[in-house]
């Protein structure tokens, strides 16, 4: 039975001590080079006056009209009927 893939032997060439070093900058450099880059976060003790994570209170304010469930929300709080039928059952 022989084998695909075969064991190396003990006559095989190998590269010298450089050419491994610099094979190996090569693929160091490669991977390096595509690794995703984040950004860094501040430490939880450092104050910063803006956060990047944070919600801007003004830009939500005005988005509130846009969100469909919002504006229901808001309609339902406001009709009187709705909140009989809730005072009623409770």
């Amino acid at each position: 039975m022989e084998s695909s893939t075969r064991r190396p032997n003990r006559s095989d060439v190998h590269l010298s001590q450089e050419e491994e070093g610099e094979i190996e900058a090569k693929t160091r450099d490669y991977f390096d080079g595509i690794i995703p880059k984040r950004h860094t976060k501040p430490q939880r003790s450092e104050y910063s006056s803006k956060y990047v994570d944070a919600i801007d209170s003004a830009t939500t304010t005005n988005n509130h009209s846009n969100i469909p469930e919002y504006v229901e929300f808001q309609r339902l709080e406001n009709d009187q009927q709705v909140i009989s039928i809730y005072i009623n059952y409770s």
